[in-house]
């Protein structure tokens, strides 16, 4: 496993490109291929998660940014770069535009950023959702020590990539009548592509949780287009949760622009590529 692994599509200005978790670079590979005539998109794998090597040790906010930071002088891109992600991943992204401003020239934040992240991610992990701050608390204590007794529990190094046609066919079927999106051979490559995750990727996922996202968001000084899920069709609750947030973004830097859609807004309308063109362009 090498430290980064991405993908790289198009020629141009660099944009790097981070997923939600339990996907690979590749879920952005529609937005790579929309942006490819002005620039060269890298879909990067998150530490851990996929095929980069993890950080060792707790995950901080720094202790991310300065990851990203590396790939950045790894590659040599020495005026900057533009930065998107998904979930997850638009919350690593934020990392580095918060800790080095200079080197992101803007960022696009994908349903994310605007909600602080659940204390009890039931709806993701079901009742081991209600364990997560004590699984985060312990880990803060004990590290890789605990991490190495429980990762069994949670994770796995196996590849997954060898599923049957009728297999994928079925995992697609699902994701889509979950998340309210047509299939795609997008989607279709995002689930048939393996994403292995280690303990890295686990201590990853947990500070991940840490972080203070709305705080985050309101501190950012480079031009930001945050596309966000209204969800109102979906989940009402979520939905509430939503407009109480929203409104309470004070950042002039950030540009908002709501979808009618669910979670994955970049694979639910074309809109949201043009709009991701028309800021970055």
């Amino acid at each position: 496993m090498s430290k980064f692994h991405s993908i790289v599509v198009g020629r141009g200005e660099p944009l790097l490109f981070l997923p939600a978790a339990g996907f690979s670079g590749i879920e952005g590979l529609n937005i790579a291929e929309h942006l490819a005539d002005r620039f060269e998109c890298h879909l990067l794998d998150m530490p851990g998660i996929g095929n980069s090597e993890g950080m060792e040790g707790r995950i901080t906010q720094t202790k991310i940014a300065v990851w990203l930071k590396e790939y950045i002088e790894y590659k040599g891109f020495t005026n900057g770069v533009t930065v998107a992600g998904h979930s997850m991943g638009a919350a690593l992204a934020m990392c580095l535009a918060v800790q080095y401003p200079t080197l992101v020239k803007k960022i696009v934040l994908l349903d994310q950023g605007h909600v602080p992240i659940p204390r009890f991610p039931t709806k993701d992990l079901g009742k081991v959702g209600l364990l997560v701050p004590l699984i985060s608390g312990i880990e803060r204590l004990l590290g890789d020590f605990f991490i190495k007794r429980i990762e069994k529990l949670f994770l796995s190094d196996e590849e997954e990539g060898n599923l049957s046609k009728e297999e994928l066919t079925k995992q697609v079927r699902s994701f889509c009548e979950r998340f309210d999106v047509q299939p795609s051979s997008y989607i279709e490559k995002a689930i048939k592509d393996p994403v292995p995750v280690n303990g890295a990727g686990l201590r990853l996922m947990l500070g991940y949780r840490r972080l203070r996202l709305p705080k985050m968001l309101n501190q950012l000084s480079v031009p930001c287009l945050l596309i966000f899920a209204s969800k109102k069709r979906h989940d009402v609750k979520e939905a509430k949760n939503v407009e109480r947030n929203i409104v309470k973004i004070r950042n002039t830097h950030v540009s908002l622009y709501e979808m009618d859609s669910h979670h994955y807004v970049h694979w639910s309308d074309e809109k949201c590529l043009e709009k991701i063109k028309g800021f970055l362009y």
